[in-house]
């Protein structure tokens, strides 16, 4: 039996298809989970870069929605504001009027970035809400809407997802770093509070992921894929993180088997960023790539 069978996840900031909240959800879906899958908007919200080189991303959460319904997957998908308390109530209700329970809340959603990436001298008091307001007043309100469901069950599993820049310093990035250490907090202190009634809360903390939240450079002529394969080097695994990564670690804490764990906040950034020289291994031969007769 799949660890999620029968159960029913609602994961938010689903819109775009580079992004961690959907490779989460088609992670959850082959656990077994029944899904309501979310955005603010239907291919989610752009960020500064995609908004200024007119970046349209190539699907949405609808279309995210039927290829998992065409794969046999049961979802739903629902438009909503995470940082607006009806929306947060109504989009935990429609996993509970839909599938008459919930089990698992994963808060992928995120403010976009723009005028917050600054120096903290600039960044308007306007951006300094948005981020506060998505990313930790947002995610506390999914909980909120979330909790009495999972109290009702004595089970449930809330997976937030902060940052590592909520772990570490980071430079231009003071409301950022502010909002993902306040999920932090946010997620300990719910572990406490709700661990008597089976449930566990748990942040993860994820580096360098190639989505598109992590360009923040608008020139048009910049070369993606080797600007990140350039910043994976440094990076101990030698790569930058995938969305899988990030989904697979979500999968495991959604599962039953993660009950001894809560209120953790877990780094998944393939060792850190250095400024030394790493070692690198001497490249394989053909020999040392061809099976043996033991392996063969």
């Amino acid at each position: 039996m799949s660890p999620l069978q029968d159960q029913v996840a609602v994961v938010t900031g689903c819109g775009k298809p580079d992004g961690m909240g959907q490779a989460i959800a088609r992670a959850l879906a082959a656990d077994g989970a029944r899904l309501v899958i979310t955005d603010k908007e239907s291919r989610g919200v752009p960020n500064d870069r995609q908004r200024l080189l007119g970046q349209q991303p190539p699907g949405g959460l609808e279309d995210l929605a039927e290829s998992l319904r065409s794969e046999g997957y049961d979802v739903v998908a629902a438009l909503g504001d995470i940082s607006d308390p009806d929306d947060a109530d109504r989009m935990v209700a429609t996993a509970v009027e839909e599938y008459g329970r919930l089990d698992v809340l994963v808060n992928t959603a995120a403010a976009p970035q723009g005028a917050d990436r600054r120096d903290v001298e600039a960044v308007p008091l306007e951006a300094w809400h948005l981020a506060i307001g998505v990313n930790l007043t947002g995610t506390y309100l999914m909980c909120r809407a979330a909790i009495p469901h999972l109290r009702a069950r004595r089970y449930g599993r809330i997976v937030n997802i902060s940052s590592m820049a909520g772990l570490t310093a980071a430079p231009f990035s003071a409301a950022y770093s502010a909002s993902k250490a306040g999920v932090i907090g946010l997620t300990r202190s719910l572990a406490m509070d709700l661990g008597p009634w089976g449930i566990t809360v748990n942040a993860l903390c994820p580096g360098l992921v190639a989505t598109s939240r992590a360009i923040l450079d608008p020139s048009p002529d910049l070369d993606v894929d080797a600007t990140l394969a350039a910043r994976g080097r440094a990076i101990p695994v030698g790569r930058v993180g995938q969305p899988d990564d990030i989904a697979a670690a979500v999968s495991f804490l959604a599962s039953p088997g993660s009950g001894y764990i809560t209120g953790q906040a877990i780094p998944i950034d393939g060792g850190g960023l250095t400024p030394f020289p790493l070692p690198q291994p001497a490249p394989l031969t053909v020999a040392a790539t061809e099976p043996t007769k033991e392996t063969a």
